[in-house]
Formats: C-alpha cells, structure tokens, sequence
C-alpha cells in the first residue's frame, strides 16, 4: 500500500474511532452528572484520576515495543522482534501484578486523602481495587497493541476502541437507570477491558503470524535495549501525568469533590480536542521509525511539515469555536450552572493546546527517531512548574488558578523549546519552518474565528442543534481560507497524483497486454 494511502487510511479509522468515543461521552457526560449527582460524580473522577497514576508503570514500554517490532519488520528481523515482545510482556506481568497490590493500599488510604461523604467511602474503596486490576489487564495487554501499531494497522485498533466504546456505553446506561452507582460502573470497565484486550490479543496474532511468544526471564541484553529507550519515556509519561492529569487531585485536595466536577467538565472538553489531533499524528510514529531506519530524511522533513500542517487545519477551527463560543456550548450542553466556571477552565486551557497543537506531528517524529532525551527533561520541569504554580494559585484563584498552573509553563515549553528543537533535528530553518506550517496555516484560520465572534455576539442559539447548524454553516470558511493561502501547494499535488495514476494506469494496461499475447 501506498505511504500516502496508509497514512490517510490510519488518520481516517483513529478518526471514526475517536468520533464514536466523542459522540458516545458527549451524550454520557451529563446522562452520568445528573444521575450521579456533582458530588458523586466528583468521587467518581477522583477515583479515576486517581488510579490513572497506575498507566506510568507501563514504564515507556509501549512506545519502545513499536519502535523494535517496526524496525525489526523494516529490516526483515522478526526474530529481534519476538524477542523483545516477549520481555515486554515477562516485565509487564510483574508490573501488572503490582499495581493489584498498590489499588489494595490506595483502597484503604483514598478516604484520608480527600473528603469523601461517609455513604460513599466503601464504594469509592472498592472501585478503586476494580479500577487498579482493569489497568493491570489493560497493561499487560496493550504489548499486543504495539504490535498493531507497528504494522501500522491502526483500523484493527480503532475497531476494537470502537466495540469497546459502545459496549461500555450501554452498560453504563442500564446500570444507572437500574440505581447502581460507581462500584457497578468499575466492574463493568473491567468486563469491557477483558473484552477488548482479548480481541486485541488474537489480532496480534494474525497480523504478525511470525511472531513467537517465549514465557520466561527475558536476555538481559534485550531488556537493556528496550530500557534504553523506554526510560526517556518513562520520565515523560511520569511528566506528562502530572502536568495533566493532576488537576483534578488539586482541586479534590484543596477544593471539594462538587469543585471537582466544574473543572472536569472544562477539562472533558481540552481532552476532546486534543484527542482529536493525536488520533492523526499518533500514526506518523511508527512511520517515522521506518523512515529513520532506512535513512530516509528527506521524508521525515515532509512528513513534519505537511504533517504539523495538517494537524493545525484540524485543531484551529475547533480551538477557535471552543474559546470564542465555549460557555455557550456548555451551557447547552450541561446546563446553565456549569457555563460560567467549567466555560473560563476551558478557555484557559486552550492556550496551551493552541500552541501544543502545533507540535504534536513533531512529537510523534521524535519518538519514531528515538530522539526523545532531552524531551524527558523538559516535560519534567514542565510537570514540577505546573504542580507548583497550582498549588500555589488554586488557594488564591480557586479552580482558575490550577487552570493557570498548567496552562502557563506549558505555553513556554510549547512556543519556545520545541520549535526550535525539531528545526534543527531535521535541518529545517526555523523561520521557514515557522512560517511554511504555524504562520501560513494560522492565517487560514482567520476568518472562521472572526466569524465565530460574530455569531456568538448577534446569532444567539438556544438548542445544541441550531449551535452545530451554525458552526457548520460557518465551516466553509476553513477550505476556502486553505485553498487561497495553499493553492500552489494543492495544485502541485493534484499533479502529483495525476501523473502517479496515468503512471499506475499504463503499467497495468501493459501488464494486461502482456498477459495476452502470452495467451
């Protein structure tokens, strides 16, 4: 199959996937919050938040996994390959192990962390215990979704994301109509998570029927190869949680659980968003690694420049509807009571999407390159500058304030650090990369956003209905914009790909006259 063709088909199916997920917590989000109850329901995101801790243990083996299994099928080494599947999965048994034992320690220390209401306190015990071993499966498991996404079949992942998705869904509907509460809704994450990560298995399987799976102590050689590049991510996943996902603790540790609702809905919305554009650039990884196997540079430029492009094609529109016409969406959406608090986190957040955006294909090429050291570094300084400033402004600013504490050294990290980074990995001049991908393509984003002010100030909505008819009726704007700022680039590649189909065309019709004067 065809590089272009590939990347199109993968961003495609991570994006019907991502639809179903968001469509599907877009009408559960406030189904759950008005059965719940905001108190309850802060519990319930606590506990979440909580146990999401337990995702750092995977100890950066994932994205190592993909990286050995990519090079070793590039390179024709399947052996190399099952080898390292296989010490991935001998380390993850243990680690998987260990995180049941720490969800029986944090069961008993969860009610003397945070205030949790006396009716809730064995519940939130009990489906923190669930919670620890659904991650332990889900943990071991996802060895075998690397595997997937080193063949780049990332329309098998998406459709296992998809049943897993949907199944959950109508579990959780049924259990809350029924009166259960957050105990049910952690055991029937665990039946979706067993589910999903058999299917995940057998796929593994037939994707690379090379592979070979040897139950035992790993070579210690092996380990110190997958170690080697899973420390770095590591320190960054370690990072990365606590700069974005510690807002909640914060809030619940400083604030109360009801508190804790307001800036999780403000935060569901940020998730959202950038979901959407790591669906599309988490691909280019395992397509960086090939390249970078072979040498192959030229690529990996294009890749970054047509690649960041195209993620801010996808983000800014949605960035710009969001922070111009976010309360209202809110309000429509959960209610009048959530519009002012949950609108002002959301808005304060996006500035560092906004930037974080811009970057993400090039996040994905440094990890396909194994060039993600000094990155861990960052990350970290970024994480202890965000603690910090939202431990310190959440008592000054309330909830605003932990917005703030990561908004701000994420904007830095994010503007100034990685521009400048991946320029010069790639030999990219800085100025022309600024201004061939963030600059040319923040332009064509201009008009929709004027337009979005406009709407939002004399074209006032009273449904979610007439606000998706509006945003759509505006959406016109983006390829318009795109075709007057690219039009050269476009009509190049409309070449390109005519004369690559007149190409394909004649080699097949010769192939057919060949096939008959043989008859």
């Amino acid at each position: 199959m065809p590089r272009v063709r590939r990347i199109v088909q993968n961003v495609f199916s991570n994006w019907v996937a991502l639809a179903v997920t968001t469509l599907v917590g877009f009408f559960l989000s406030p189904f759950v919050v008005h059965h719940l109850g905001n108190l309850t329901y802060g519990v319930w995101v606590l506990t979440l938040s909580f146990v999401s801790y337990m995702n750092l243990l995977d100890l950066g083996l994932r994205g190592a996994v993909s990286r050995f299994v990519t090079t070793g099928a590039a390179q024709g080494k399947h052996d190399e390959s099952s080898q390292a599947v296989s010490a991935a999965l001998w380390i993850r048994l243990w680690i998987s192990l260990a995180i049941i034992v720490a969800g029986l320690v944090l069961s008993v220390a969860f009610h003397h962390i945070f205030v949790i209401p006396a009716a809730l306190q064995n519940d939130a015990r009990l489906a923190i215990l669930v919670t620890c071993i659904s991650v332990a499966i889900t943990l071991w498991s996802g060895v075998f979704g690397s595997v997937l996404a080193a063949f780049h079949r990332f329309d098998l992942i998406s459709a296992v994301s998809i049943l897993q998705t949907c199944f959950r869904a109508a579990g959780v509907v049924w259990l809350l109509r029924s009166g259960h509460g957050i105990l049910a809704l952690a055991a029937w994450d665990l039946c979706t998570a067993i589910v999903a990560n058999s299917v995940t298995i057998f796929l593994a399987f037939r994707v690379f029927p090379q592979l070979t799976i040897a139950f035992g102590r790993p070579d210690g050689q092996m380990v110190r190869k997958l170690w080697s590049y899973s420390f770095y991510v590591f320190l960054i996943h370690i990072a990365v949680q606590v700069a974005y996902y510690s807002d909640n603790l914060v809030v619940g540790a400083f604030l109360s659980p009801a508190a804790v609702t307001m800036y999780a809905i403000g935060g569901m919305l940020i998730t959202y968003a950038r979901n959407i554009i790591t669906s599309m650039t988490s691909t280019f990884t395992p397509l960086a690694s090939s390249y970078d196997a072979v040498g192959n540079y030229d690529n990996l430029r294009r890749l970054v420049l047509h690649g960041t492009r195209a993620a801010l094609v996808i983000a800014l529109p949605i960035e710009a509807a969001l922070f111009f016409r976010g309360n209202t969406f809110i309000r429509l959406w959960m209610g009048d009571q959530y519009a002012v608090q949950s609108g002002t986190v959301m808005k304060i957040l996006l500035l560092s999407v906004l930037f974080a955006s811009a970057n993400t294909t090039s996040v994905g090429i440094v990890f396909g390159m194994a060039k993600h050291k000094r990155i861990a570094f960052w990350a970290i300084g970024e994480a202890v500058a965000n603690l910090t400033l939202s431990v310190i402004l959440v008592r000054r600013m309330g909830i605003y304030g932990v917005a703030w504490g990561s908004a701000i050294p994420s904007v830095f990290c994010e503007l100034v650090l990685w521009p400048a980074y991946i320029s010069k990995l790639l030999s990219i001049p800085l100025r022309t990369f600024l201004w061939q991908t963030w600059i040319r393509t923040g332009l064509t984003a201009v008009p929709f956003t004027v337009a979005c002010v406009v709407a939002e100030h004399y074209w006032p909505v009273h449904s979610l209905f007439m606000f998706f008819v509006q945003i759509a009726a505006l959406l016109p704007l983006v390829p318009l914009s795109l075709w007057l700022m690219f039009r050269k680039e476009l009509m190049a590649q409309l070449r390109l790909w005519k004369e690559r189909r007149n190409e394909a065309n004649r080699l097949r019709n010769g192939l057919e006259a060949a096939t008959t004067s043989a008859g």
